[in-house]
């Protein structure tokens, strides 16, 4: 039941659960804690199931999900949520994490490079490829239960979520954004390309924007 359940829910919420042995752990509620949160999307997916059959459309996507997911638990993150054809995921709860930040920025840089080994399989064989967007950021969020008593989430929400998200619907294909919170977090670390305020983000019209460009470590 447990091994079940954790293909369901995030591997490190289900342990916490079973770990505290407390009901509260399954009340609604939450808490702010400092996260790094990112985003994913399958960029042209959309466009590419168009022209082909529905079991051919599951197995690339699950191939790419199944990438996402390998790179997001490879580095310590807890895999909140698939949104379709998108991932969010994020790192510092529901455990404190050493180094988290750069554990999430290195499950982006393992994506993209994964994304570069996938796509030559799948052009080989479907003679089409997709790519990922990725967004990170980094702040504080409330981390908890939300929903209701009968059915509820452990999730991230607040403004660093959104301020992720948006970051990686602006960013182009196999292109990793990051806040320049982020970058200063990991100054000396990363190797970062700023593109000022050029791309305006909902609400965040004066947010500095930043492609991450290598891991320097």
């Amino acid at each position: 039941m447990t091994s079940t359940f954790k293909k369901y829910v995030a591997p490190q919420i289900v342990q916490e659960i079973l770990d505290s042995g407390n009901p509260e752990a399954l009340m609604v509620g939450g808490r702010v804690v400092n996260i790094a949160v990112l985003f994913v999307d399958i960029r042209g997916f959309t466009t590419m199931s168009e022209k082909l059959i529905p079991s051919e459309v599951v197995e690339i996507l699950n191939q790419y999900l199944t990438l996402i997911a390998d790179c997001i638990m490879r580095n310590g993150g807890t895999l909140d949520k698939f949104i379709g054809d998108a991932a969010m995921a994020f790192w510092g709860a529901p455990l404190p994490q050493e180094d988290y930040v750069m554990k999430a920025v290195r499950a982006a840089e393992d994506m993209r490079q994964g994304s570069d080994e996938l796509s030559k399989v799948l052009m080989e064989k479907y003679g089409r490829t997709v790519s990922f967007g990725i967004g990170v950021h980094v702040g504080d969020a409330v981390v908890g239960n939300i929903g209701s008593p009968q059915r509820m989430d452990y999730t991230a929400i607040g403004d660093t979520v959104n301020t992720s998200a948006r970051l990686e619907a602006n960013a182009p294909a196999r292109t990793i954004f990051i806040s320049r919170e982020v970058a200063d977090c990991l100054e000396g670390r990363i190797r970062v390309t700023s593109l000022g305020t050029s791309i305006k983000l909902k609400g965040k019209s004066d947010m500095e924007i930043l492609t991450m460009d290598e891991i320097l470590e």
